[in-house]
């Protein structure tokens, strides 16, 4: 059976092709090594909107440093890597490296600090995804807010982000600037999830619940810059996959066996504690998991660490975001890493002695057979930003994270070649149908795309 060439592939071939016409030879490197590394997942959002905390849950470890205070001044990226240590690269390119994890001081001011590699063991890192910490918007022109914009304009030397997880701050979902931040980012229902980090926080009774309710209403209204609205409990979520001491559990489930106003005379220093109660304890555990996980999971505190962790972990959200990531972004990895690459080189291009002959190469690649999946995923971000109600949006979707043309085709899993051949052709020549009486230039482009789709599966030369 002939082998086609990957999207992956294509890709390699194009640095291939460019090298001896790139401006820096040292991109070229650094774009084959993220085609061969997992996704990069940029967490974004306000200054102290719970981006580490979530990261830590993310990862599995208390890797990145979380405050009540602002605490990331840098941007960093965490990866896989053995010993455990830290390299800061400074504006000017010179790198200093440390071990263990970022704490404190980096040994230069954050102003002239590019971005900080953390390298700790880590399975997800490895195989699923790396993630950069951003310090965060501010909505003034500060440390943070320009290291953030740096990981996004290209000017800086992290990684161009593959995927975004920005976290809200506000259950009306993201405010006017933030709309304007994610779409000069390139955000879009391919590549961004928006997250309700401080679920647990919306309100006194079943707030999680409610944020849920509320990530809905929110995803409705952004459909076109968001693939998903997630609402989690970074709190509950770092500690429930982090890990909670028996005495720590302890304390929560005797604290649950006070009334309210017993506790709060308590906590006023109106009256002395009962025996066994820690005061100073139950305050740094109100930091570390919240107000909501000490009095819903009091009962369940009562059966130890391990049942109460579990119980966080459950409720947090924390799973329901990595079905997400998941479902919406590591199926197409390659497709959004290839993207990603192609934006760079053409970037690269504009700074290049031999400018056309570099823009000729990489317009050849795009319109190349095994690079049509990124054409499917621009026509599904078109149509779901200018006609977000169309009923194209469903049948792209489903090409777009489809990987067996039978499953596409809605045929039995021991459909032959000429059944497959005969379903495509016939989905080709509906396309063309209907682009005859679309009545918008979006719907227009997405069934050209989909015909094409559908002919290249015809001709067997459809590729992931």
């Amino acid at each position: 059976m002939e082998q086609h060439m990957t999207v992956r592939g294509r890709v390699e071939q194009l640095l291939d092709e460019v090298t001896p016409l790139a401006p820096d030879p040292a991109l070229i490197g650094v774009l084959r090594a993220q085609l061969a590394n997992p996704l990069t997942v940029a967490l974004v959002g306000r200054v102290s909107a719970g981006k580490s905390t979530l990261l830590n849950a993310l990862v599995g470890d208390r890797v990145a440093p979380t405050e009540r205070a602002e605490c990331t001044k840098v941007a960093a990226l965490y990866t896989e890597g053995n010993p455990q240590r830290v390299e800061v690269v400074g504006l000017d390119g010179t790198v200093t490296e440390s071990p263990g994890t970022i704490r404190g001081d980096l040994g230069r001011r954050p102003e002239d600090i590019d971005h900080a590699v953390v390298y700790t063991p880590s399975r997800l890192l490895r195989e699923r995804f790396r993630v950069i910490d951003t310090p965060g918007l501010s909505g003034f022109t500060d440390t943070a807010e320009i290291a953030t914009r740096r990981v996004f304009s290209g000017e800086g030397r992290l990684p161009r982000p593959d995927v975004i997880l920005f976290l809200l701050d506000d259950a009306a979902g993201p405010k006017s600037d933030e709309v304007q931040f994610l779409a000069d980012a390139g955000a879009s229902a391919q590549n961004t999830i928006l997250v309700i980090s401080h679920a647990d926080l919306i309100a006194a009774d079943n707030p999680m619940l409610k944020a849920q309710e509320i990530a809905r209403r929110v995803w409705r209204r952004f459909p076109a810059i968001a693939g998903a609205v997630v609402a989690v409990s970074g709190l509950m979520a770092e500690a429930g996959v982090c890990g909670v001491t028996e005495r720590e559990t302890a304390q929560i489930s005797r604290r649950g066996l006070l009334e309210s106003w017993e506790l709060l005379t308590i906590l006023d220093g109106a009256a002395p504690p009962p025996p066994g109660l820690d005061v100073d304890l139950l305050g740094r555990l109100e930091e570390l998991v919240g107000t909501y996980a000490m009095d819903a999971g009091a009962d369940v505190a009562r059966q130890g660490a391990r049942a109460y962790c579990e119980w966080l972990h459950r409720v947090s959200g924390i799973d329901e975001l990595r079905l997400a990531i998941g479902r919406r972004f590591l199926a197409v990895g390659d497709i959004l890493k290839a993207r990603t690459a192609l934006a760079e080189l053409r970037e690269a291009a504009y700074r290049a002695t031999r400018r056309d002959a570099f823009l000729e190469a990489i317009e050849e690649a795009e319109t190349a057979p095994e690079l049509h999946r990124l054409r499917e995923v621009a026509a599904l971000e078109a149509l779901a930003r200018w006609q977000p109600d169309s009923d194209l949006i469903g049948e792209l979707t489903l090409v777009v994270a489809s990987r067996d043309v039978r499953l596409l085709l809605s045929l039995p899993p021991n459909a032959a070649p000429p059944q497959i051949a005969d379903a495509a052709k016939e989905r080709a020549t509906d396309c063309r149908t209907r682009r005859a009486f679309a009545a918008t230039s979006a719907e227009k482009e997405a069934l050209l795309v989909l015909e094409q789709t559908y002919q290249l599966v015809r001709r067997g030369r459809w590729t992931t």
